[in-house]
């Protein structure tokens, strides 16, 4: 008991009291104070709990809250997001399919050197390989006979423009003899008859004349003629190229080129390198898929390590019916060097879609 009234007792001792109650009115504020710092200290615990929590649970809560949608995110993250989006974009794309056919090399300047008369081969300075620039002399025909016609048409020229000039001085005389009548026949020294045969005969040395010039200009048109005839027995380049075969031998006899002939009647074959081309078949399915200036790539069969670059120069207006293809004509880019015409080849078209890219990007 004794330990119990000690505890009682110091309990008493520490206890506060209260000479005057509280006023009663202060009672109800209390509260409220404690009331408003209570709906504060919540409201700040729900404020920290939006600022920790992730963007979709943060845009749900104000979703729920304010019916609204939730906020965009950062501008950083939004081009972070569309690169991502247009990286998958690309990556599930299926990517162009390049265009492929084949074809062979054409020359678009290949031609026969044929004369223009028949002959016999007297001078053939070339062979296979050789290079030549427009106009140099690619053989020699035999001339003697054309040379002896040129020299028979000379001398008729010449004697044509001698009779022309005697018809002339023979004018010349009856004009001077008509004046002379007609002065006599003015002082009635001279019959009238001898006045009408003097004028008769210049009105007939005048036709003469003009005959004879006639004839004078046939005979010089005539030497011309032959001298040209002279020329052709020369065959010339008509443009730069290299021979690419020779048809006929020192001596041979050659036909002219206006009889007709077969592809190989003639001196030699002439191509034009710079000329070369690649025709290639594609099949129609893909022929919406070529168009002009379109780039490629070729390989020849003969040279399988090289790689030719090509562009598209035209597409042939018209599909084969027999091999249910669309002819196109590619240009080289590069040099053709040792490419010769007949040579097959494949060529890979880019697609128009991948070409823009490449043609984006400075390729």
């Amino acid at each position: 008991m004794n330990a119990e009234a000690n505890i009682a007792t110091r309990l008493r001792s520490l206890s506060i009291d209260r000479d005057v109650p509280p006023p009663r009115g202060t009672l109800p504020i209390r509260r409220f104070r404690m009331l408003g710092m209570t709906v504060v200290g919540i409201a700040l615990a729900l404020a920290a709990a939006a600022y920790v929590r992730p963007p979709s649970t943060d845009a749900l809560w104000r979703a729920f809250v304010t019916g609204t949608i939730a906020e965009p995110a950062k501008e950083a993250d939004s081009s972070s997001q569309s690169k991502a989006l247009a990286i998958q974009e690309q990556s599930t794309k299926p990517l162009p399919q390049a265009v492929i056919g084949s074809g062979y090399v054409v020359a678009a300047r290949m031609i026969t050197l044929r004369p223009e008369i028949g002959g016999r081969v007297v001078d053939l300075p070339l062979d296979v390989g050789d290079h030549f620039v427009a106009g140099q002399v690619v053989a020699r025909l035999d001339t003697a006979t054309d040379e002896i016609e040129l020299r028979i048409t000379k001398s008729q020229a010449v004697a044509a423009a001698a009779a022309a000039r005697r018809v002339e001085v023979s004018l010349e005389q009856a004009r001077k003899t008509l004046e002379r009548t007609k002065l006599l026949v003015e002082r009635g020294a001279a019959a009238t008859s001898s006045l009408d045969a003097d004028s008769l005969a210049a009105v007939q040395l005048t036709s003469d004349l003009d005959v004879a010039r006639q004839t004078a200009e046939t005979a010089r048109l005539q030497v011309e003629k032959q001298e040209r005839t002279l020329s052709l027995h020369q065959i010339v380049a008509p443009f730069d190229g290299v021979i690419v075969a020779r048809l006929v031998s020192l001596g041979d006899m050659v036909a002219s080129g206006t009889d007709g002939g077969g592809p190989r009647d003639g001196i030699a074959i002439l191509l034009d390198p710079d000329s070369l081309t690649i025709d290639v078949d594609i099949a129609q399915s893909n022929a919406a898929r070529i168009q002009p200036d379109q780039t490629a790539l070729a390989i020849l069969d003969a040279f399988p390590d090289r790689q030719f670059k090509m562009r598209v120069r035209t597409i042939v207006p018209a599909a084969s019916l027999q091999k249910g293809t669309v002819t196109a004509r590619l240009e080289f880019l590069t040099p053709p060097s040792r490419a010769l015409p007949n040579m097959a080849a494949k060529v890979t078209l880019d697609a128009p879609d991948l070409q823009a890219d490449m043609d984006g990007r400075g390729f």
